[in-house]
């Protein structure tokens, strides 16, 4: 049976794109990297009082809008004359997407760019257990990925696998979302590198406030006290990722790994 429409939220949303030429575009962007702690950096950033949360965290406009000046708008609070404050947006949707780049581009040239990365082994095992909790993923992880890992070794495919990373979940996605430097390397292609900001997520959970000053200094705000608030704790799953498929994860990540190295002129602390 279809669900009746929300009346109220339509109503709303009318009202939030009639006024978006009101309402502020995003001044920065936090395209992911998913599972890295790009929620938990949202929550502290929109603590600063010139920071103003927006309807949701993911408003992934720039993907399903592409383009469009009054839908990238439509997701934050309308900026009265006087009133002094940025807005975000936390999509990380936009990582792997091979047109959100661009698309971010087009509409936000000057945007600041904020990029998480995370032992990707250990992403890839949050990834999957986030979809299994809900219900979307019910199949083997190790069958998965081991499927994944032999497409991402094989280029002839990947014109398809960039076809399905146009979507929010695809049978790719637990190990092409740790594969950073291919994803970073089409983001650095249209957005200066002085744009960007590059934060490993281990070292963002050992020191959050430190991490949230340099996000703050990066997207020009100045400090400001920021409350505490909970850390997010992950791994504490009902079972471990299987050894052998973990150790067929490094191996594979191992190269790539190397590739971000390169790429952000350091060590990382998992490889």
């Amino acid at each position: 049976m279809t669900r009746p429409p929300d009346l109220r939220f339509e109503i709303e949303k009318a009202w939030r794109l009639f006024t978006a030429l009101l309402r502020p575009l995003p001044a920065f962007v936090i395209p992911g990297a998913p599972k890295c702690g790009t929620s938990m950096l949202y929550e502290f950033l929109v603590t600063h009082p010139r920071i103003r949360r927006g309807v949701r965290k993911e408003p992934t406009n720039f993907v399903h809008w592409p383009g469009s000046r009054l839908r990238a708008a439509m997701n934050y609070p309308i900026r009265w004359p006087g009133a002094n404050f940025i807005v975000g947006d936390g999509s990380v949707e936009y990582f792997t997407n091979p047109v959100a780049p661009r698309n971010v581009h087009d509409v936000l040239p000057n945007a600041r760019l904020v990029f998480l990365f995370r032992d990707p082994v250990v992403r890839a095992w949050s990834d999957y257990q986030m979809f299994r909790k809900f219900g979307t993923d019910t199949a083997d992880f190790s069958t998965t990925v081991r499927r994944a890992m032999r497409w991402l070794d094989e280029p002839s495919v990947y014109p398809l696998v960039d076809a399905a990373a146009r979507q929010a979940w695809h049978p790719a996605r637990y190990v092409l979302c740790g594969w950073y430097a291919r994803a970073l390397e089409r983001w650095l292609a249209v957005f200066p590198r002085e744009q960007c900001l590059f934060l490993i997520s281990e070292e963002f959970f050992a020191d959050p406030l430190g991490t949230t000053r340099a996000v703050l200094h990066h997207i020009r705000l100045p400090e400001a006290d920021i409350p505490p608030l909970p850390v997010s704790r992950e791994g504490c799953y009902a079972e471990s990722m299987p050894a052998e498929i973990e150790a067929e994860l490094r191996a594979f990540y191992a190269p790539r790994n190397r590739e971000l190295s390169r790429l952000l002129g350091r060590d990382l602390p998992w490889a």
